[in-house]
């Protein structure tokens, strides 16, 4: 289970896209988009814009039709609750 402990910003549609940052110091990022969820993590400690975006596919699925692109943050954590754990996270203002 990956601790999430910092949302650094969510939101959107077509795409939804969400970004953290992990208990270790990783970048995560999830999107989106025509019923597809996927989400990124990338490598301790680089925190560069893209990082998790180029970074590892953790999930990846079809959950929603195609012309779905929309989704909310409780969302998010309801359909990612296997891989990502949000019981101490704190967001940022966004």
């Amino acid at each position: 289970m990956i601790k999430i402990t910092k949302i650094l910003g969510c939101g959107g549609a077509c795409p939804f896209q969400f970004d953290a940052l992990t208990d270790d110091g990783r970048m995560v990022y999830g999107r989106y988009r025509h019923g597809r969820l996927s989400v990124q993590i990338g490598e301790v400690g680089d925190h560069s814009e893209n990082a998790a975006v180029i970074g590892e596919k953790i999930f990846g699925g079809q959950i929603g039709d195609s012309f779905d692109g929309y989704m909310n943050l409780e969302d998010f954590k309801e359909k990612t609750r296997n891989i990502l754990d949000f019981s101490e996270a704190v967001a940022d203002s966004f």
